[in-house]
């Protein structure tokens, strides 16, 4: 039997292949299959198959579909198929290829064992973030101990007198629980307990990483409470799966070609522009009005376009939190929020206050606030309560009945009204973000990092610095330069933080833009940028906006300078964002069923808001000029990035390895959840129960569904709105710059390495494309020619030495 700290050290193991899941209020994309990444491709599919029951690869019926469409060339398809050893599936799926619906694998999660449904609604119970009106007692001394507590009351439990023998303690418990099971097997079973509600788990070991004080739990907790319900329903105890053969299946030549497929139109497009990106002189070219710095996000690519059609406007790529990793702390809420990518920790904070001359408003706005949240919480206190339920529903069935009806007929009407109400009650006040540092008042100095509300000039500096430096913009800036974040508008959606910026931690991006707009506009921040090599000048205007991913509508924030000093150019910047947004959403349109964008975010019952990040497929690492006026149909994230400015590769090692890995995780995701919406998905919205407030489940008691609802990826049950590809990334600078990054960066050599990410270099000083395979060769980006005089064998690409 292992001791205390080996036992600590298996439990870590075994939650390897768990992939940590974000709740709702902050939904982040991650891939599924994250714990399997250090593996190739191909063999994760098969652990996470084996280990979670998911489909890894599209079926017969999606390739059959894709190949109809074009989606697939045939040409491709026979190429693969050959170069997979699969020459039988040249000609692409039989035509009887059996239908496969989203929806079959429903039955997976629909009677869980006893064991399951007492786990499932301890955890429920214990997890809970405030939906719950009467909390789990004695939740500050952890899930097992809590747990322990009240489950010696619990009639369902048989034999529950031997839950007093365990220790209080769930490590203490775990090695009890685990006598008599040989060391060498402990491992496995730990995992194949972790494994039998993966979505749970998965929950578990985040909340681990980010402890709640009033409710702490860590993997031990939840092992420990399984494994004493495992032995009072004296339950067999669960076995590690083995993953399947290593052959080659049909879905991985399908993949492999309708992958082949759209690289290679895409290489082709943007090596056709990858001799001539950034030639153009700057001194010498108009000057435009404005530039806009969007998020890299796919649904900027459409908006972006649109905007540059209108006059002579100029954008940009970057990571939509603009280099401020902060906390930040909305004015009308209670307390601050991550709002930076889940990469890094926020060691600062920065509230949102009135502005200075805000005076009355203000006070009216900060009484609304409270008078609201007072109403609420008296509301649900009255709909909650035993004695007082009846009574509440008698007196405000009237007024609940016409909301409800108002919000099902006309949705954007009621909504229209509901706004005017709040605005009376609360009416808007004129707000600043605080970006200087301020005094903490609880005895820590400002300059102490762990407690700082807001930033030193030192550190606003090298956050200005760092963000223009990455994104490109440090020279020739036009006379009003915005920082565009986004955020989508919907209702009634638990899976709203998903439609808004995941650089921002599942928040809008809006005040992350209105920091960085705010310290850019500082005299003596300027001063220092200057004397580090960048200046900006004094008529250059700094703003912030906000993209409306639903609606396509853009906000700018803090126009009173601009109204100002440019006027004329603000104006006509304001009616080209409304112009472009017209178009963009008139675009996006096409894409989605039923009514137009605003009334999408208005109406409670509307699963499909917007399509969010779906088919995406390319990383585009590159000057504008790859790119610009080309339609990539939404389906590409833009960085910008300027190789001739970049010669010791800091700025390109910054986006492939931070901007770059969450693409990838977001790609895996929708690829996971498009071809098994159950196993890697969360399954139908239909059938969604909130639980917690933290995560669906399908009825009342299945595993925590993770990842993407079937409406978000499938257009029906025979339709996929997303195409599952793995990410292309495509990079504008030379392969020996590229490959010296990669070869500093572990994560780059497993994401390439492994095939997580294909990576194509537009080398310009070869002027040629190149493709890295997974040995880490560069090859031709070109198809191959085949051998003379044998048309089924391709003659082997020649390799490119970068050493």
């Amino acid at each position: 039997m292992p001791d205390r700290a080996r036992l600590s050290a298996l439990i870590a193991n075994a939650s390897e292949t768990l992939a940590p899941y974000w709740p709702l209020r902050s939904f982040i994309a991650v891939n599924p299959l994250q714990g399997l990444e250090h593996l190739p491709f191909e063999q994760a599919v098969a652990e996470g198959a084996a280990r979670f029951g998911g489909r890894g690869y599209p079926s017969d019926r999606l390739a059959a579909q894709a190949l109809a469409q074009g989606r697939i060339d045939r040409a491709v398809l026979a190429e693969v198929a050959r170069g997979l050893g699969r020459p039988d599936l040249a000609e692409g799926p039989p035509p009887a290829a059996a239908p496969q619906t989203p929806a079959q694998p429903a039955a997976q999660a629909a009677r869980p064992s006893p064991v399951d449904r007492e786990l499932i609604k301890a955890l429920a119970a214990f997890l809970d973030d405030g939906q719950a009106v009467w909390p789990m007692p004695d939740r500050h001394l952890g899930f097992f101990a809590a747990w322990r507590r009240i489950a010696r009351h619990d009639p369902a439990l048989p034999g529950r007198a031997f839950i007093q023998t365990l220790p209080a303690d769930p490590v203490m418990a775990l090695l009890q629980l685990l006598d008599g099971v040989p060391a060498a097997q402990i491992e496995d079973r730990l995992a194949a307990h972790l494994l039998a509600l993966p979505g749970w788990s998965s929950y578990v070991k985040w909340r681990a990483d980010n402890p709640v004080p009033e409710a702490p739990i860590m993997l031990a907790d939840l092992l420990a409470v399984r494994l004493t319900l495992a032995h009072l329903f004296a339950a067999a105890p669960p076995k590690l799966p083995a993953a399947a053969a290593n052959a080659v299946p049909d879905g991985r030549v399908w993949l492999e070609a309708w992958e082949e497929t759209y690289r290679r139109d895409l290489t082709a497009i943007l090596a056709a522009r990858a001799e001539r990106a950034g030639d153009t002189d700057r001194a010498a070219a108009p000057a435009p009005e404005a530039q806009l710095v969007f998020c890299i996000d796919v649904r900027s690519e459409v908006l972006r376009r649109h905007l540059e059609a209108q006059g002579p406007y100029e954008t940009l790529g970057f990571a939509g939190f603009f280099g401020a990793p902060v906390a930040f702390a909305p004015f009308d809420e209670a307390a601050p929020h991550a709002s930076c990518p889940v990469l890094l920790t926020p060691r600062h904070t920065i509230p949102e206050v009135p502005a200075v001359d805000a005076g009355e408003l203000a006070e009216r706005a900060r009484a609304g606030m409270v008078f609201k949240r007072g109403l609420k919480q008296t509301a649900q206190a009255l709909k909650a309560s035993v004695a007082g339920a009846f009574a509440f529903v008698e007196a405000t069935g009237a007024v609940y009945g016409a909301a409800m009806a108002g919000r099902t007929i006309a949705p954007r009407g009621f909504q229209a009204l509901a706004d005017a109400v709040s605005r009376a009650i609360q009416p808007p006040a004129p707000t600043e973000t605080k970006v200087d540092l301020s005094p903490c008042g609880d005895g820590h100095t400002a300059e102490d990092a762990e407690y700082a509300t807001g930033l030193s000039p030192s550190e606003q500096a090298f956050f200005a610095e760092t963000a223009l430096t990455v994104m490109g913009l440090t020279d020739g800036f036009a006379p009003l330069v915005v920082l565009c974040g986004h955020g989508g508008e919907t209702r009634n959606n638990p899976f709203a933080a998903g439609l808004d910026c995941g650089a921002c931690g599942g928040h809008a991006g809006g005040p992350n833009a209105r920091i960085m707009a705010a310290i850019l506009n500082k005299p003596e921040i300027r001063e220092k940028l200057a004397n580090r090599g960048i200046r900006i000048p004094e008529p250059t205007l700094f703003l912030a906006a906000e993209h409306n991913t639903t609606t396509d509508a853009v906000a700018l924030f803090d126009t009173a300078a601009a109204q100002a000093r440019h006027a004329d150019k603000l104006a006509r910047l304001l009616s080209a964002l409304a112009a472009a947004g017209r178009g963009a959403a008139h675009e996006r349109a096409r894409h989605l069923p039923g009514d137009a964008p605003s009334s999408r975010a208005a109406d409670w019952a509307q699963v499909r808001p917007e399509w969010a990040l779906a088919r995406n497929a390319g990383f585009i690492v590159g000057h504008r000029d790859l790119t610009r006026a080309l339609n990539l149909d939404g389906r590409c994230f833009l960085h910008s990035y300027d190789w001739r400015n970049d010669g010791e590769g800091k700025a390109l090692e910054v986006i492939l390895t931070a901007p770059m890995v969450v693409a990838q995780w977001i790609n895996s995701q929708y690829y996971f959840s498009t071809l098994d919406p159950v196993a890697y998905g969360a399954g139908s919205k239909v059938t969604h129960n909130v639980v917690g407030g933290v995560g669906v489940m399908q009825g009342n008691a299945s595993d925590l569904m993770t990842g993407l609802p079937l409406q978000s990826t499938w257009q029906d049950a025979e339709t996929p709105q997303h195409e599952p590809l793995r990410l292309l990334t495509a990079v504008h600078a030379p392969v020996e710059r590229i490959e010296a990054v990669i070869q500093r960066n572990d994560v780059l050599k497993t994401l390439f390495g492994n095939g997580w990410v294909a990576l194509l270099a537009l080398d310009p000083e070869r002027g040629s494309s190149l493709r890295r395979t997974r040995a880490g060769d560069w090859i031709p980006a070109d198809p191959p020619r085949s051998a003379a005089g044998d048309g089924d064998n391709p003659a082997e690409p020649a390799v490119l030495e970068t050493t």
